[in-house]
């Protein structure tokens, strides 16, 4: 009789045992505390009304109202030194302050949920051949001590490892400058002149250049000539957000 309590108390588990694991898998939602998705840090009714990137251009993703438009006009009569920019959502809320709260409060979960569902934008945007490298757009080492981390690593490593791609270090901060926050799209430009340079020679291979955010373009420009310098073949810009 013993042994059979015994038997039936370890079947009893075992059948506990995957419903167990899918609600370990199931963290809380970061927008309504409530029950998150499998895997997920975000429950379905919080990702569905999400602000999504829709017609913009196909070169600087900019949000442009005209669904036939393809190209800004800034893109048009000066095209930037990127090939392309893949960005998600609009940096509106509540993604705005989801990044804001990764960026300065340290909440490490919400940049890995915002990656994790962005990752599925990242994908359906090439029909063909991906980039052969991703890297991250780097911090000064004085703005990475005050913060503690580099947001864009994070979600830099996250991606690389889902798609499968190499993730180096193909750039480093060479200047303090002011935070690109404060100053208009012309101080931006000159506020990034020279302030990146090339770790390492390229050959010809594509680079994903992965940021939380992008807004004027100032330093996804300035990245840009510093990698084709280098060698790259193209460079595009892995964005989660772009401003309106």
């Amino acid at each position: 009789m013993v042994n059979c309590f015994i038997r039936y108390g370890l079947l009893s588990m075992r059948l506990a045992l995957p419903a167990l694991s899918s609600l370990e898998l199931c963290g809380r939602c970061i927008l309504c505390d409530d029950i998150g998705q499998p895997g997920l840090d975000i429950c379905q009714d919080c990702e569905a009304p999400l602000p999504r990137l829709g017609s913009h251009c196909r070169r600087c993703a900019l949000p442009l109202p005209n669904l036939d438009q393809t190209l800004c006009g800034q893109c048009q009569l000066q095209p930037p030194p990127f090939q392309r920019v893949v960005a998600i959502y609009l940096y509106q809320f509540p993604i705005a302050e989801l990044i804001a709260g990764f960026k300065y409060k340290k909440q490490l979960s919400y940049g890995r949920t915002l990656s994790k569902i962005a990752l599925k934008g990242f994908v359906s945007a090439y029909s063909g051949d991906i980039p052969d490298i991703i890297t991250a757009t780097p911090l000064h080492w004085r703005r990475r001590l005050k913060r503690g981390f580099n947001q864009s690593e994070h979600i830099a490593s996250y991606l690389a490892k889902a798609l499968g791609i190499r993730s180096l270090p193909l750039l480093k901060r060479c200047q303090f400058t002011p935070p690109q926050q404060q100053l208009d799209a012309q101080q931006r430009r000159h506020n990034l002149s020279r302030a990146f340079a090339a770790t390492s020679a390229l050959k010809g291979q594509s680079v994903a250049v992965v940021d939380d955010v992008m807004t004027t373009g100032a330093t996804a420009t300035e990245i840009s000539k510093v990698l084709l310098k280098a060698g790259a073949g193209e460079v595009h810009i892995w964005v989660l957000a772009r401003t309106p």
